[in-house]
């Protein structure tokens, strides 16, 4: 573990017992995990290059290395586990996950089918290509296509410019770089 951590953190927050031969046990809490190792906050932070040994509620005890301390905080890289360390990573990302579900997602604006659904999806490279419009709002549209495109893409519907926000089996969820008035939008709008 470098002094900055690289990749992907998640956070995870179980309560940890830890010692070592020359110390007191003491609490702590995990802060996050990467591929790096594990956050710890706690009163008590030990020392750069110390070992100890870690038991995490729900991982189990582990044998670590400190790699970073700061005030209140510390970080260990994982030496080994009493079980296969595939599993004890597999199960603190789970944790990870229940503890930290992805937003929901709240529609602001209704959707409505329009009257006239074909469309050409035109790709700033210039490529169009054909599509159906599933349905549409003030801010947004859904687009059936044999080959959805990219998140972040940046397309024409039509004649109205968009950007790919989101991707599904057949299809794009696309998002307005100028979104339409509420009152503008319906059955018979066109694109």
């Amino acid at each position: 573990m470098s002094d900055r951590r690289s990749g992907a953190r998640y956070k995870v927050i179980l309560p940890a017992l830890c010692w070592n031969r020359n110390r007191p046990d003491f609490y702590a809490v995990t802060d996050d995990l990467s591929f790096d190792g594990i956050r710890f906050k706690s009163s008590v932070v030990p020392s750069v290059n110390e070992r100890l040994t870690c038991s995490i509620r729900h991982a189990g005890s582990l044998e670590a290395i400190v790699v970073r301390a700061e005030a209140e905080a510390f970080a260990v890289r994982v030496l080994s586990a009493d079980h296969p360390l595939g599993l004890v990573v597999q199960s603190l990302l789970d944790l990870a996950k229940s503890q930290n579900p992805p937003p929901v997602v709240t529609r602001i604006d209704p959707r409505i089918v329009p009257d006239k659904q074909d469309v050409l999806v035109t790709t700033e490279a210039g490529s169009m290509l054909p599509g159906r419009l599933i349905n549409i709002s003030a801010s947004g549209a859904a687009v059936s296509m044999e080959e959805p495109l990219e998140v972040g893409t940046l397309i024409t519907i039509g004649r109205t410019r968009a950007r790919v926000a989101r991707r599904f089996e057949n299809g794009i969820g696309a998002a307005f770089l100028s979104p339409f008035r509420h009152d503008a939008v319906g059955p018979h709008v066109v694109l």
